[in-house]
């Protein structure tokens, strides 16, 4: 399995028969086979996680999946709409989706013996500056979402490591680790600020995982 990240909360990930694509809004695709099947997910509609250059891989690959949040792109034809906290079978995948503290969805996928979670915008949304009561809820949601993966092994995660939420930028990646046996974690929804995400990997709240979590651009996974 070959994990890229494009951009941002963008990532590809290369299987032996199929192929995925999550959250792809800009940034240069790694070269995919055009014969293989292509699963593409957008967890939402905000603009740095769903670009219409997704629409163009339908010339591009023999076979394409289009699996979105539900109020993603509305009136496109020929897409799985999916909703928070349902379960879909699609091609050779199935699919779990997580309700999302921000907007859309999180997926869960097993696809070919692999186990992959994109969190999307489920996040701890932590911020400096809003009421208490308000990041509490943010936790608990958080909490009770991830819950839906505890016992099961996860082979690659993608989730938010925010700088913009500062001191709190790690609490979803600890709250994660601490739930789900998973292998390899790839931080994201980071933008150009990468110095300060190697930063928050010295945290002693993520220093227990540091051999799991990964920033490379391309990483080859056994």
């Amino acid at each position: 399995m070959k994990i890229t990240h494009i951009y941002h909360s963008g990532f590809a990930v290369e299987l032996k028969d199929s192929n995925l694509i999550f959250d792809w809004y800009t940034g240069k695709l790694p070269e995919l086979p055009a014969d293989k099947p292509l699963y593409v997910f957008v967890s939402h509609s905000h603009p740095d996680h769903y670009g219409t250059c997704i629409w163009e891989l339908r010339e591009r690959f023999h076979e394409v999946y289009y699996i979105m949040d539900r109020d993603t792109a509305p009136g496109v034809n020929g897409v799985y709409r999916v909703q928070p906290d349902q379960s879909y079978e699609i091609g050779l995948l199935h699919i779990d989706t997580l309700l999302s503290t921000d907007q859309g969805v999180a997926f869960y996928v097993e696809a070919e013996g692999r186990q992959i979670y994109h969190s999307g915008d489920l996040n701890v949304w932590y911020w400096n500056g809003e009421p208490a009561e308000d990041n509490r809820q943010q936790l608990l949601t958080f909490r009770k979402e991830i819950s839906r993966l505890s016992g099961r092994k996860i082979d690659a995660a993608f989730l938010p490591l925010d700088p913009r939420l500062e001191e709190h930028a790690p609490m979803a990646i600890e709250e994660f680790m601490k739930l789900a046996d998973c292998r390899d974690l790839f931080p994201m929804h980071y933008w150009d600020r990468l110095p300060e995400v190697r930063e928050y990997l010295k945290d002693p709240r993520l220093l227990p995982y540091r051999d799991r979590i990964h920033l490379e651009d391309q990483v080859e996974l056994q």
